[in-house]
C-alpha cells in the first residue's frame, strides 16, 4: 500500500476501522473491487466495519492487499475467512472474467483444486467453519459441501469428529450445521445421533423452540427401524418430534404389514399353480410349515410394534390430561384464595371494635355475665344513629312484662322457657348496650326464673 502511495504520488484518503485496527487507504481502489465498500464509502472519509460483519483485522488486512493488485497467497487456514469476506463485502466482480479481479472466483477455484480432494485440508477448513458461523454455511455453503466432500472421499470418520466438535455450539449455529447435514445424506441416522447427544449436553440450557428447530432437521422418514424407536421413546426429545416419529413408525408399520401379506399372497398362488393334484392330495411338507411360521413370526413382532406404539400415545394423551387437570385445580384454589381474601378485606372495611377497659376485669375473672358486660361495640360505618331507647332496656321490659301476665304456672313455666332461650340466644349474641347495669339486670332475672 505504502509503494502503491509512493509509485503513483497520492495519499490515502480514507480512514477504516476493523476491531481496533486503523487502515489508512484509497477510496478508489477499494470501490473498484469491493461493492460494498464502494457504497459505504460515498461521500465519506472515515468507516467502521463491525458486527454483524464477521470479518477480523487480519482478514481485512489479505483483502486491501487484493484490492491493491498484491499477490495473495491462498491456504486451507485463511481460504474460508476470504471467501466469507468476498460475499460480505460483495468482492464478487461482476461483469469481470479474470479470476484476479474476483476475490469469490478465486477462493472457490481454490476449493475445489486443492481443498476438496484433500481429506486433511477438508478437515482444517471445517475446524474454520465452525469458528466463522453462521456466516461460513449462509453466505458460501461450506459447512455442506466440505461434509459431502467427505463423503466422496469415503472418509466417514472425519465426518463423525466434526459433528462432534459441532455439540459444543450455540443453538443457532448448531441448527445450520444440522440444517446442512440434513442436506448433504440420504439417511439421517448419523444426525438423530449427534442431535441426540447435543440435547442431552445442552438440557436445561436450551428451550423447548430451540429443541423443536435442531429436531427439525431430521426426517424421520430416512431413519432406520432401530433409530426409530429409539426417538419413540426418547425423553428428551421435544414432544412434537415424538408425535412425528410415532407417525412415522405407524406409517412403517403399516407399510411393512401391507408388504407381508402380499408377499405370503404371491407366494402362496405361485405355489398353489405349481403343485399338483397329487400334491394337494399328500401331507403338508416341511418346507410350507416353515415359510407359515416365519410370516406368523413376522405378524407377531409387527403386531407387537403396533402395541408398543399405541401404549406410548395412550401414555403421552394419559400424561397431557393429568396435566390439564392439575393446572385446573390450581386455577381454582387460585381464585378460591382470591376471593376469600376480598371477602375479609370487606368485613375488616365494615366493622370496628372498641374495648372499654372498665369491663376488662369483669372478663378476665369469667363472670356469668362477661359476655353481656364486655363493652364489646360493633358499628356499621355510615350506620343511622341508634334509637334513644337501647336494645337491652326494651328487652328487660318485655321480659317482666312476660312475667306479671303469666296467670297460671304452666304459662310461668313457658315464660321462664321462653326467658331462657331467649338469654341463651343472648350469649352468643353481640348486641349495642347503653348501660353495664342492664346485662347484671337480665341476668338476676334468668338466675331468679331458672
Amino acid at each position: 500500500m505504502w509503494t502503491w502511495s509512493l509509485v503513483n504520488n497520492s495519499k490515502p484518503d480514507v480512514l477504516v476501522h476493523v476491531g481496533g485496527t486503523r487502515f489508512h487507504l484509497h477510496k478508489d481502489l477499494l470501490s473498484r473491487r469491493s461493492g460494498y465498500l464502494k457504497r459505504h464509502l460515498t461521500n465519506v472519509n472515515e468507516l467502521t466495519l463491525s458486527p454483524p460483519l464477521n470479518i477480523t483485522a487480519e482478514t481485512f488486512t489479505l483483502v486491501t492487499a487484493f484490492c491493491y493488485g498484491a499477490h495473495l497467497e491462498l491456504t486451507p487456514f485463511n481460504v474460508v475467512s476470504l471467501r466469507v469476506a468476498a460475499e460480505l463485502l460483495l468482492m464478487t466482480g461482476a461483469g469481470r472474467n479474470d479470476v484476479r479481479d474476483n476475490l469469490r472466483n478465486l477462493t472457490e477455484s481454490y476449493l475445489r483444486r486443492v481443498v476438496f480432494v484433500n481429506a486433511d485440508y477438508i478437515k482444517i477448513v471445517l475446524r474454520s467453519c465452525l469458528t466463522l458461523l453462521p456466516e461460513s454455511e449462509t453466505t458460501a455453503f461450506l459447512v455442506g459441501r466440505c461434509i459431502e466432500a467427505l463423503t466422496e472421499v469415503r472418509d466417514g470418520e472425519c465426518v463423525n469428529e466434526f459433528l462432534e466438535q459441532a455439540v459444543i455450539l450455540p443453538a443457532g449455529d448448531f441448527v445450520v450445521v444440522a440444517g446442512a447435514v440434513q442436506q448433504r445424506f440420504p439417511r439421517h441416522d448419523l444426525l438423530y445421533r449427534v442431535v441426540d447427544a447435543y440435547v442431552k449436553e445442552h438440557d436445561g440450557e436450551i428451550t423447548e423452540e430451540e429443541k423443536v428447530q435442531i429436531c427439525n432437521s431430521i426426517d424421520c422418514d430416512k431413519l432406520s427401524p432401530p433409530l426409530l424407536l429409539h426417538a419413540v421413546q426418547n425423553p428428551k426429545m421435544p414432544l412434537r418430534f415424538i408425535v412425528r416419529a410415532m407417525l412415522q413408525e405407524q406409517l412403517n408399520t403399516r407399510h411393512s404389514i401391507i408388504t407381508a401379506a402380499d408377499a405370503v399372497a404371491t407366494s402362496a398362488g405361485h405355489r398353489n399353480r405349481e403343485i399338483t393334484q397329487a400334491e394337494r392330495d399328500s401331507s403338508v411338507t416341511l418346507g410350507s410349515l416353515l415359510q407359515r411360521d416365519t410370516a406368523a413370526r413376522q405378524n407377531c413382532r409387527l403386531r407387537a410394534a403396533m402395541d408398543s406404539t399405541s401404549s406410548r400415545i395412550k401414555s403421552l394423551e394419559k400424561e397431557l390430561e393429568e396435566m390439564k387437570k392439575l393446572i385446573s385445580k390450581e386455577s381454582e384454589r387460585v381464585m378460591e384464595s382470591k376471593s376469600r381474601s376480598v371477602m375479609n378485606s370487606a368485613r375488616s372495611a365494615s366493622f370496628h371494635c372498641v374495648h372499654s377497659s372498665s369491663n376488662v376485669n369483669k372478663m378476665q375473672r369469667g363472670e356469668r355475665g362477661s359476655v353481656s358486660s364486655l363493652s364489646t361495640t360493633f358499628r356499621r360505618r355510615e350506620a343511622s344513629p341508634p334509637p334513644q331507647k337501647s336494645l337491652g332496656k326494651r328487652l328487660i321490659k318485655g321480659i317482666k312484662n312476660a312475667f306479671l301476665s303469666a296467670s297460671s304456672k304452666q304459662e310461668a313455666k313457658k315464660n321462664a322457657d321462653a326467658v331462657e332461650e331467649i338469654y341463651d340466644g343472648l350469649e352468643d349474641f353481640v348486641w349495642i348496650k347503653d348501660d353495664d347495669n342492664i346485662s347484671e339486670e337480665l341476668h338476676s332475672h334468668y338466675v331468679k326464673n331458672k
